[in-house]
């Protein structure tokens, strides 16, 4: 009884573990197709495809790096992305909830890439516009010329070869540091110049990629660029040229399967320059490899010049016969579609299986979300009713400190009112003085009138309080801090050097007194007031001439 009660426990452990390991190993495997995707999208898109259950066994961070490396590996293996449409949550994901900046770039880019496949340019472009701006952020290079490369390459299917032109030279500017793909962006730059016969400028960077692929001694890269000078001089004509760089490709990459190539390439050269018997040379070198080819496109394309140069020869049994054969690789290639076709409706099964997964999680999210946004709203409308209930509040205190605020503002005006009717009152008192003192000059310059001294000097005792005009002074230094209270403290305070008599000759100058009249206060004579003004005026830090009273309201304020 115990044996298969141990048997059962045996079993159900096995069951147990199978998935959580290959739970284990789900991020692994996408760690490594990660880290091949740029260089070998081949072996990548193997360990993508590899992931059975990516939404079950990666979180929500790693699947969404899942689905960008699976449309960047399937676009680099030149398979259909159109209909992956999950790129673009992962797009709208990382661009709201990480900061990885490269891996939102790369998110943003892929997402056009699939707009791109679509036919949607616009969207495209936007895609690829928030792939530019995260790039820029990222301060990768790489992947800024992938980014620029490829707005060039949309502008330039849009027909806009400048605009593209532009994106290429940016590209271009980014790749410094990786030869392969600076030579890369010249050419391509090369071809805008090309299709808008602007010549020069065309082999300029055809030369210039040429020339990089040189320095970094990269034969491969040479070749295919000497190749594609060589179909370029071909293209306008220059045969010499254009075979000078067909041979050197040639010898730059020997390899014999490359061989029914150029013999093509050289075969088309001397046909179009006529020189038949060269032709006729490489077609015969041609038709001894054209069965060998392993590439199914490549041989249809020479079956099919073939068949136009028998027929240009007037030889119409071989032209069909050539005819012929292309026709059997033509429908080798599509039968591989086929063959293509049914693979891909299994990964598209698979990936709508995932989908399908994705939107059935998502609909569990949106339930929650709902149930979120109705309490949000209950408290948003609390909320309004409480803010609104304050704001009352608010109103009514306003409107209490209004009213009392304009009944200080009525005080205020009452009491300055007041201290304009005093002042008003001082200053005529003041005035008043001023005339008495004129007054007492007058009947001083006529010593012979006694009887006008004794009324004077009588006025004189009733107006101040005093017996004689040289005791006014400190009923008009009163009258003064009366008008200008505080100000007589503050001068001798600012100006302690000043010496009474000049400190007098201040006060009454300040009061609108003139000399004649300072000088009666006094009982000195006007010009000894008008030195010792001078003088005052230098302490003060005047210049000759300088208004005192103006410069005691600047000091004072």
């Amino acid at each position: 009884m115990r044996i298969p009660i141990y048997f059962l426990g045996l079993i159900l452990f096995i069951g147990f573990m199978g998935p959580c390991t290959s739970q284990m190993e789900t991020p692994s495997l996408l760690q490594k197709a990660r880290h091949l995707a740029e260089r070998h999208p081949d072996s990548a898109l193997r360990l993508i495809d590899a992931i059975v259950d990516p939404e079950g066994s990666l979180n929500k961070k790693q699947y969404m790096q899942y689905l960008v490396t699976r449309v960047q590996v399937r676009h680099k293996n030149y398979l259909d992305i159109t209909e992956d449409t999950l790129i673009f949550d992962a797009a709208r994901y990382f661009k709201q909830y990480d900061k990885d900046l490269k891996q939102t770039s790369l998110a943003q880019f892929y997402s056009g890439n699939v707009r791109r496949q679509q036919k949607q340019y616009e969207p495209a472009m936007v895609y690829y516009k928030e792939a530019e701006q995260y790039a820029e952020k990222a301060k990768d290079n790489s992947l800024r010329g992938l980014v620029e490369y490829n707005i060039g390459d949309l502008l330039a299917e849009q027909g806009l070869h400048y605009k593209a032109l532009g994106r290429y030279k940016t590209a271009a500017s980014y790749y410094q540091d990786e030869p392969d793909k600076l030579a890369y962006s010249y050419s391509a730059m090369g071809r805008m110049f090309l299709l808008e016969e602007e010549i020069d400028s065309a082999f300029h960077y055809f030369h210039r990629g040429l020339d990089i692929a040189k320095e970094a001694n990269n034969n491969l890269l040479q070749s295919a660029l000497a190749q594609s000078l060589g179909v370029a001089y071909r293209e306008i004509q220059k045969y010499n040229e254009a075979e000078k760089y067909l041979r050197q490709s040639w010898q730059l990459h020997a390899d014999s399967s490359d061989l029914p190539r150029y013999y093509l390439n050289l075969a088309k050269l001397f046909t179009e320059s006529f020189q038949i018997d060269s032709a006729k040379v490489y077609l015969e070198k041609l038709k001894e490899r054209v069965d060998d080819l392993k590439d199914n496109y490549f041989q249809a394309s020479a079956w099919n010049f073939l068949t136009g140069w028998e027929k240009e020869q007037g030889n119409y049994d071989s032209a069909f016969a050539y005819q012929a054969k292309r026709m059997e690789v033509v429908a080798q290639i599509m039968e591989d579609r086929g063959n293509q076709s049914v693979y891909e409706v299994e990964q598209k099964y698979n990936y709508e299986r995932m989908q399908t997964q994705h939107y059935r999680a998502q609909s569990i999210k949106q339930r929650w979300i709902i149930v979120l946004l109705g309490i949000v709203m209950i408290g948003g409308v609390l909320f309004i009713w409480y803010w609104i209930r304050q704001k009352n509040r608010q109103i009514e205190v306003q409107q209490s400190m209004d009213t009392l605020t304009e009944m200080n503002r009525d005080l205020e005006n009452t009491v300055q009112k007041k201290r304009l009717a005093l002042r008003r009152a001082l200053l005529w008192r003041f005035d008043i003085a001023k005339k008495v003192l004129k007054l007492n000059e007058g009947v001083r310059m006529s010593p012979k009138n006694t009887l006008e001294k004794s009324i004077i000097a009588q006025f004189n005792n009733i107006v101040y309080g005093e017996t004689t005009i040289d005791e006014h002074w400190e009923a008009l230094l009163q009258t003064f801090k009366n008008a200008r209270p505080g100000y007589a403290d503050k001068i001798r305070e600012n100006y302690p050097d000043l010496a009474e008599t000049e400190f007098r000759i201040c006060i009454l100058t300040y009061a609108d007194f003139s000399v004649k009249e300072i000088a009666v206060v006094l009982q000195q004579s006007p010009n000894t007031i008008q030195t010792r003004r001078t003088t005052l005026r230098k302490k003060l830090g005047l210049h000759s001439g300088g208004d005192i009273a103006e410069h005691i309201d600047n000091i004072l304020r």
